[in-house]
């Protein structure tokens, strides 16, 4: 028995000797080609262009006023700030609802479109105006994931309407679903969008009363999230920002949260390996925002919606997952959050738990001044409403939004 132990001694030691003459000889050959090949410059220039627009957007910040910051929060439809009855055209009246109220974003709906012209004179009206008065471009979006919820395609009855993201999956082909980004980026861009509220970054499930259903790209969490960071290259590419949403992760919800409550028993464990997977490619693609559901996770925070949740926007999503960008709650107006709060207390809360934009709240007079009572009683901190606005405008800056 000893003299076997030698032999395997012996052909261990020689095996080990050739992987370290193996890793020495890489470790040489890699040198070498270092030593001849051109070495990059050190990024001086980017550094210094990254300086400058934080001096800028810095010195923006510090000329607006509070009034000015709390709107930047708020992503609503135009009728909503102007108290116009329907928005279809441009009007001396919306520039003038936009001067006294700089809202963030404008989301428009199928009855905000007459025309591909008029839509694209509408929107280019806007963004003109709040870049000249304000100096802080707009936000401009829309849903438009494809299938059902395209309201640009389905509203001017577009030939090119792609097709629901679940179909897009069935292939397993990501080169599909960047093509489908780049049709709707192209065709929203080119009307005067820079904002598509998509893809929808769920991982289907199979519940009872599921909400997203085909929707969701897959019931794969791999090929969820190969198929959204796809999308969003294809958005990208025509220069319209995405929204991954609906964090953290609505495809295992039961229970429509449009009507009324929906609830999940999704767990931390799971969402690591299944339903943030999505969430993950997304950001890896520099995902511009993450919208967070008004599930109620049982086992993550069974106290409240995700979008009024501490533990889920600032522990999970923040915290865990490291995401500094924009952070969007999905529309305050459904009922999941209208039967527990007036829209005053659901935006103050939304911002407490670590939101940064507020969409469509139920009544955006209320929710405004919801927002500046809470600071003025010391609720809410200017420097909490600060480090949203920051956010907010680095993300305009980047898109040439900010002047």
């Amino acid at each position: 028995m000893s003299a076997g132990m030698t032999g395997n001694a012996l052909l261990d030691g020689s095996a080990s000797l050739c992987r370290f003459t193996r890793r020495l000889a890489a470790a040489l050959l890699a040198a070498m080609l270092l030593a001849v090949m051109p070495q990059p410059a050190m990024p001086t220039a980017r550094a210094s262009d990254e300086a400058t627009a934080a001096e800028t957007l810095d010195a923006k910040l510090a000329q607006m006023s509070l009034h000015e910051k709390v709107c930047q929060l708020f992503f609503v439809r135009p009728e909503q700030f102007s108290r116009l009855k329907q928005v279809r055209a441009k009007s001396a009246k919306l520039r003038a609802a936009l001067t006294r109220f700089p809202v963030g974003g404008v989301i428009l709906f199928g009855g905000n479109m007459q025309s591909g012209a008029k839509l694209t004179e509408l929107n280019a009206d806007m963004q003109s105006h709040a870049l000249s008065s304000s100096g802080v471009g707009l936000l401009i979006g829309v849903d438009e994931e494809g299938g059902g919820v395209s309201r640009v395609a389905n509203k001017l009855k577009r030939k090119d309407r792609q097709p629901v993201a679940f179909d897009i999956g069935q292939t397993g082909d990501s080169a599909r679903a960047e093509a489908s980004g780049t049709v709707i980026g192209g065709y929203l861009s080119g009307y005067g969008f820079n904002l598509d509220f998509a893809p929808v970054a769920d991982v289907r499930s199979d519940v009872r009363n599921a909400e997203i259903g085909a929707r969701a790209y897959s019931d794969s969490a791999t090929t969820a999230a190969e198929m959204a960071a796809a999308f969003i290259r294809g958005l990208h590419g025509q220069g319209v920002m995405s929204v991954a949403k609906h964090f953290p992760g609505h495809g295992p919800v039961s229970g429509n949260t449009h009507l009324g409550m929906g609830t999940s028993t999704l767990t931390v464990e799971e969402a690591r390996v299944k339903d943030w997977l999505p969430f993950i490619a997304a950001m890896r693609e520099n995902v511009d925002m993450v919208m967070i559901s008004h599930q109620t996770a049982l086992n993550l925070d069974p106290d409240a919606p995700a979008c009024f949740s501490r533990a889920i926007v600032t522990g999970l999503l923040r915290g865990e997952l490291g995401y500094d960008g924009v952070v969007i709650t999905d529309a305050l107006e459904m009922k999941a959050v209208r039967n527990l709060y007036g829209s005053g207390e659901a935006s103050v809360r939304a911002i407490e738990a670590g939101c940064d934009m507020l969409l469509l709240p139920y009544n955006f007079t209320n929710a405004y001044e919801g927002v500046m009572n809470a600071l003025k009683s010391g609720r809410l901190s200017e420097a909490r409403i600060d480090e949203s606005v920051r956010r907010i405008l680095r993300l305009k800056q980047r898109y040439a939004l900010l002047q």
